[in-house]
């Protein structure tokens, strides 16, 4: 698997990390860094919480890197399933502390969506991801690893201790239903 940029194929990067290489375990980071932000925030909903999820994840991903043993294709498995484990940690320690809103501070004038569109924007995606809520978990976990962590089947059964087959017949069940509702929310 090449990474981004060209460079070091996945499972050297992940070999030198492994042997304690301070730059590759940087470089394996950011590279999986962007990925896991995305699952955090389908998952979880806000920017702050999903930042806080990704650093999380990232330490543990750092910790744990030394005492990785398989190869590339098992590796984005590993990441998503301390990721999974993340997410969950932080959804349990929500429902033990009041939430508080906080107005998100506007960015400076660029060349971004105007506040019209990020609002619809916004209005269509808190919709979905309600929509994504109302799915039995293991169907939403499924689609969050399988669409926006860009995950395998093969990689998603082993992050949830499953089979690719059983990973296609859910996520095939999660769309069908996630159809439905959204149908049924135009109506």
């Amino acid at each position: 698997m090449r990474l981004a940029g060209g460079g070091d194929d996945l499972s050297g990067l992940v070999n030198r990390a492994r042997a304690g290489d301070a730059a590759a375990v940087s470089d394996v980071i950011r590279q999986v860094r962007g990925r896991i932000f995305r699952y955090a925030m389908a998952r979880i909903g806000t920017r702050e919480e999903a930042e806080d999820v990704t650093q999380e994840t990232c330490v543990a991903l750092a910790d744990a890197l030394p005492r990785f043993d398989g190869d590339s294709g098992r590796f984005t498995s590993f990441v998503f399933g301390i990721a999974s484990n993340k997410v969950l940690m932080s959804q349990r320690s929500r429902g033990r502390r009041p939430e508080v809103t906080v107005a998100e501070i506007p960015e400076l004038s660029s060349a971004a969506p105007g506040p019209a569109e990020r609002a619809e924007r916004d209005d269509a995606l808190r919709g979905l991801l309600a929509k994504l809520d109302d799915l039995p978990d293991r169907h939403r976990d499924v689609l969050l690893l399988r669409v926006v962590a860009e995950l395998s089947a093969d990689q998603v059964a082993e992050a949830l201790g499953t089979t690719a087959a059983n990973v296609r017949v859910i996520q095939h069940r999660a769309l069908a239903a996630l159809r439905e509702h959204l149908e049924r929310g135009l109506q």
